[in-house]
């Protein structure tokens, strides 16, 4: 091999990490926020809930940790207000008095893991969907003025574990 066919190899091997770095590069990745509560409503008084496990056989309340809302949500997984932060919905507890008070799915994603809901908003449907944007199988709750006790049903054997959006109408 000849000295500058040698040399031209080196400065190649030498050049191609940073070649690799610029052209391969992955994109950064964006700084990821939790929400588990989308609702405006003083105290969470009227809003409409998902919960992570079913209704109780004796309570026929919500259990577990919830999710609340009074506003539609296309997508479950999250959204990202500015291109560069991702909020992604999860499951809290605590968030209501006398529900949402066990920490059974604290910090679990909000999409596809929804078993019950409740709807205390004043005269408002909200409708859980299986997929994303409104789409496929659905099930509407209509709100009943606040209380969430006694209220809570389960979501329809095609739509448990499997919700990706709801919207308020």
């Amino acid at each position: 091999m000849t000295p500058t066919i040698r040399n031209l190899i080196r400065s190649l091997a030498a050049a191609l990490p940073l070649a690799a770095s610029i052209f391969c590069a992955q994109p950064a990745q964006a700084a990821t926020s939790y929400e588990s509560d989308g609702c405006t409503s003083s105290g969470n008084q009227y809003c409409f809930v998902l919960y992570y496990n079913s209704v109780g056989s004796t309570t026929n309340s919500g259990q577990g940790s919830c999710y609340i809302s009074n506003r539609s949500v296309p997508d479950h997984y999250g959204y990202s207000p500015n291109g560069a932060t991702l909020v992604r919905l999860v499951f809290h507890y605590g968030m209501l008095p006398g529900t949402c008070t066990t920490d059974s799915g604290d910090g679990t994603p909000l999409k596809n893991n929804a078993a019950s809901i409740a709807n205390a908003e004043c005269g408002v449907y909200n409708r859980v969907y299986w997929g994303s944007g409104y789409q496929s199988i659905s099930q509407a709750i209509y709100g009943s003025c606040g209380g969430y006790g006694g209220m809570a049903e389960n979501l329809v054997p095609e739509l448990k574990n499997e919700n990706a959006s709801h919207k308020r109408y």
